[in-house]
């Protein structure tokens, strides 16, 4: 297995995966739409130096993925700050060791961007989640709050 940053052919992959999360439906024949929007997003996405989309590749199948945005801060001595987004493993490769992977590798870019902190979030209803966030060295430190637009 392999951890590496995401390219423009992997986005049919990734949004597969994405589904996990609720984000992108199937079409009736299962694969993914991928709209104009969703295309112009990746693109976005390619081009902002600051964020990287890191896949976990086996066998050349992508089997999981993760979002890294590193943040430009004033606080700290202006040292950035990184979350941690949209991470999911295929179904089929859970508690194989590929969350922990992805996960330390959008760590090790973090530090190397100078980051004092790394952030991730689990949706309170994911014990699961929650139990891998302080397995991986994480603590629930705050209280998060969201306001859906």
């Amino acid at each position: 297995m392999i951890i590496r940053a995401a390219v423009r052919s992997d986005l049919g992959a990734i949004l597969r995966l994405l589904r996990d999360l609720g984000e992108a439906a199937p079409t009736q024949s299962g694969t993914v739409r991928m709209s104009s929007a969703t295309v112009r997003a990746w693109t976005r996405i390619e081009n902002d130096p600051e964020r990287t989309v890191l896949v976990a590749e086996r066998r050349g199948q992508i089997i999981g993925t993760l979002d890294l945005i590193v943040i430009a801060n004033l606080t700290h001595d202006a040292q950035p700050w990184a979350v941690v987004d949209n991470m999911v493993v295929d179904a089929a490769y859970r508690r194989t060791g590929i969350g922990r992977a992805l996960l330390e590798e959008a760590v090790n870019r973090a530090v190397q961007a100078g980051c004092y902190k790394i952030e991730m979030l689990a949706h309170e209803s994911q014990s699961i989640a929650r139990e891998f966030c302080l397995a991986m060295g994480f603590s629930a430190s705050a209280e998060g709050f969201r306001r859906y637009l």
